[in-house]
C-alpha cells in the first residue's frame, strides 16, 4: 500500500541515517586531536586543515606511533593519555546531553498526539544542525572546550533521534493498515540498515582521504534538506483525534471562538489546564501501579519485574560497549577510520542477516522467549569477553559471528511484557520502557566513558569485562521467568483437563489450545553499531515499532 507519506518516510529516514553515520565519527576526531597534542603542544582544536597532504600525513603519524607503542611500552603514555582525555570529554558532553533529552523525550511522549508534528520535526532537525555547526566552529575558530558541552546540550534540547523516531513511527503506524504494518517496518529497517552499512564503509575511506570537515558540512546539508522534506512532503494522517476538552485546549483555536471568549470561560479553561497538568504529574507515578501485587496476581507482577530488570541490565551492558571505539583505536589494534568503517559495515550486515535467521530457527524449534533471551545474554557474554582478550584484528571479526545473536533481549522485551498486560496498561508500560531506554543509554554511556578514562592506564579492557559480567544477572532472571511461565502453562493444562473430565460433551483437548503466535514485527530491529562512541545511533527501534503492532491485540491473549 502506497500512501501519501510513503516517500516522505523513506526519504527522511535515509537522510537521517546518513546524518547519524557522519556525526558518529566525532569521537575519532577527538581522539586524534588529543593524540597529536600530547607533547606539550598548545591545545588547538584546528588539527584538520584544508591541505589534504597534511591530513594524510597526520593519519600516518598517528598509526605509526600506535604501532610503535605495541613494541615499546615506554611510548604508550601518549596513547593512554589521549584515550583518557577523549573518554573524559565524551563523558562530560554526554552528561550535558542526557538531562535535556530525557525530559524532552518524556514530554513529547505525553503530548505526541496533540502537537504539530511538522513543527516538532523541524525544531529537532534544526537543533541537530546547530550542534554540528558548533563542531565546525570549534575546529575552524579554535573555541574553548566548553563549547563541546554547549553543542551536546543543544542536541539534547532538540531531542535528537528519540523525537524523530517517535514521530516517524507514529506516522508509519497511522498511515498503514494493521495487516501490512509489520512487513512495512521490516522493509524500512532493511533499507536503513543497508544504507548505514554502505555509509559507514565509505566514510572510513573518505576520512583518510579528505578529513572530517567536509563530512560535517555534508551533515549540515543533510539536515537542511531534511527540513525542506518535512515542510513540503509531510502530509497529515487521518487518525482519530480525541474530542475531550483537554485535547481541545492544546489545539489551535478558531478566531471566532477567541473573539467570543469571556472572563468566565477563561477561568474555566485555566482550571481545566491546571487539572490536566496535575493529572499528567500524577500519571508519572501511576505508571508504577502495574507492579502492585495488590492489584495483580503474584506471578504477573513478578514476571513484569523480571522482564524489566533483565532489560535494564541488557541496556547497561550495551552502554558499557560504548567505549569500544577507544579500545580499537589504541594498541594492539591501532585501527584507523578506514578500519572502523569496514568493521561497522560488516557488523551491520551480519547483524541484520543472522539475527533474523537465528530468531526464525529458535522459533521453529519452539524455544520460549525467556530461553531465547537467556541464550542471547550468553552470546553477549562470550562476545564481550572475547573482544576484551583479543589481540589481533581477525579475532575481532571472528567475534561478529556471535554478535548478531546478542541483542534478542532488546527485541523481545516488548512482546514478552505485552503478554502480561491489559490493553489499558500498555501505554503506561511503553512510556516506562521508553524512559528506561533513554535514561540508561544516556547516563550509561557517560558513566562507562568516565570509568574507561580512570582505568585505561592500568586495565583498558575493564569496561568490556564488566559488560560480560553484567550479562550473568539477566541470564538468571530469564531462567526464573521461564520457570514461572512453565508453571503457569502446566496449571492451565491441568485446568483444561479437569474441565474435560467434568464435561463429557466438550471438544478434544487439542482443539481447545491455541498455538503460540510470534509477531514478525519483533524479530528484526535496526542493528546498533557498537563502535559509535560519541553519538548514539537510532534508539532501539523495536520498542517504538511495537506501539503500532500491539495496539490491535485483545484481552483474550493467552499467556504462554
Amino acid at each position: 500500500m502506497i500512501d501519501c507519506n510513503s516517500y516522505f518516510i523513506i526519504t527522511i529516514l535515509c537522510l537521517q541515517t546518513l546524518y547519524n553515520c557522519i556525526v558518529s565519527i566525532i569521537g575519532q576526531y577527538i581522539y586524534g586531536f588529543f593524540l597529536r597534542t600530547y607533547d606539550d603542544i598548545p591545545l588547538n582544536w584546528t588539527i584538520i586543515t584544508d591541505d589534504v597532504s597534511v591530513t594524510i600525513k597526520m593519519f600516518k603519524l598517528n598509526q605509526e606511533q600506535c604501532v610503535e607503542n605495541t613494541t615499546d611500552l615506554s611510548n604508550s603514555s601518549a596513547q593512554a593519555w589521549a584515550q583518557q582525555q577523549s573518554a573524559d570529554l565524551v563523558f562530560r558532553a554526554t552528561l550535558w546531553r542526557a538531562f535535556p533529552v530525557i525530559v524532552i523525550t518524556y514530554l513529547f511522549g505525553l503530548y505526541a498526539s496533540r502537537l504539530n508534528r511538522r513543527l516538532v520535526l523541524v525544531f529537532s532537525i534544526l537543533g541537530n544542525s546547530i550542534h554540528v555547526l558548533i563542531y565546525q566552529a570549534i575546529i575552524y575558530k579554535n573555541l574553548a572546550e566548553y563549547w563541546w558541552y554547549v553543542a551536546a546540550f543543544i542536541a539534547g534540547l532538540a531531542g535528537g533521534t528519540n523525537i524523530l523516531g517517535i514521530v516517524i513511527n507514529l506516522v508509519i503506524t497511522e498511515s498503514t493498515e494493521e495487516s501490512e504494518r509489520s512487513s512495512r517496518f521490516v522493509c524500512i529497517n532493511a533499507v536503513t540498515t543497508a544504507l548505514a552499512s554502505i555509509a559507514t564503509f565509505g566514510i572510513g575511506y573518505y576520512i583518510q582521504w579528505r578529513g572530517y570537515t567536509d563530512l560535517l558540512w555534508a551533515a549540515i546539508a543533510l539536515e537542511i534538506l531534511s527540513i525542506f522534506v518535512v515542510i513540503l512532503f509531510l502530509k497529515p494522517t487521518n487518525y482519530p483525534q480525541s474530542n475531550d476538552e483537554n485535547t481541545a485546549l492544546l489545539l489551535p483555536s478558531s478566531s471566532s471562538s477567541s473573539s467570543s471568549s469571556s472572563s468566565s470561560s477563561s477561568n474555566n479553561a485555566h482550571a481545566i489546564v491546571k487539572t490536566y497538568v496535575l493529572s499528567r504529574f500524577y500519571h508519572c507515578f501511576g505508571i508504577c501501579e502495574v507492579f502492585n501485587f495488590r492489584h495483580h496476581s503474584k506471578n504477573k507482577s513478578i514476571s513484569i519485574i523480571l522482564i524489566i530488570v533483565s532489560y535494564i541490565f541488557y541496556l547497561l551492558a550495551l552502554s558499557s560497549m560504548s567505549t569500544l571505539v577507544w579500545y580499537l583505536l589504541g594498541t594492539p589494534f591501532c585501527w584507523t577510520s578506514k578500519n572502523l568503517g569496514q568493521y561497522s559495515a560488516v557488523s551491520l550486515i551480519t547483524t541484520a542477516i543472522f539475527s533474523a535467521l537465528g530468531m526464525k530457527l529458535l522459533t521453529y524449534i519452539g524455544a520460549n522467549d525467556a530461553i531465547i533471551c537467556s541464550l542471547s545474554h550468553i552470546c553477549f557474554f562470550v562476545y564481550a569477553f572475547w573482544i576484551s582478550l583479543a589481540q589481533y584484528s581477525w579475532q575481532l571479526y571472528l567475534a561478529l559471528l556471535i554478535n548478531p545473536f546478542s541483542g534478542y533481549q532488546g527485541i523481545l522485551t516488548t512482546p514478552m511484557i505485552v503478554k502480561w498486560l491489559e490493553v489499558h496498561e500498555r501505554s503506561d508500560v511503553f512510556t516506562l520502557l521508553t524512559e528506561i531506554n533513554t535514561i540508561i543509554l544516556a547516563f550509561g554511556s557517560s558513566l562507562f566513558n568516565w570509568i574507561y578514562a580512570q582505568t585505561v592506564v592500568h586495565q583498558k579492557n575493564f569496561t568490556l569485562l564488566f559488560a560480560s559480567g553484567l550479562c550473568i544477572i539477566p541470564i538468571i532472571l530469564n531462567l526464573c521467568l521461564f520457570v514461572i511461565n512453565r508453571h503457569i502453562s502446566n496449571a492451565q493444562e491441568i485446568n483444561i483437563v479437569s474441565e474435560i473430565n467434568t464435561e463429557p460433551a466438550a471438544l478434544p483437548l487439542t482443539n481447545n489450545i491455541l498455538p503460540q503466535v510470534v509477531d514478525i514485527a519483533y524479530l528484526i530491529q535496526l542493528p546498533r553499531s557498537r563502535t559509535d562512541s560519541f553519538y548514539t545511533s537510532h534508539n532501539d527501534r523495536s520498542l517504538t515499532d511495537s506501539y503500532g503492532s500491539t495496539n490491535h491485540q485483545t484481552d483474550t491473549q493467552i499467556v504462554v
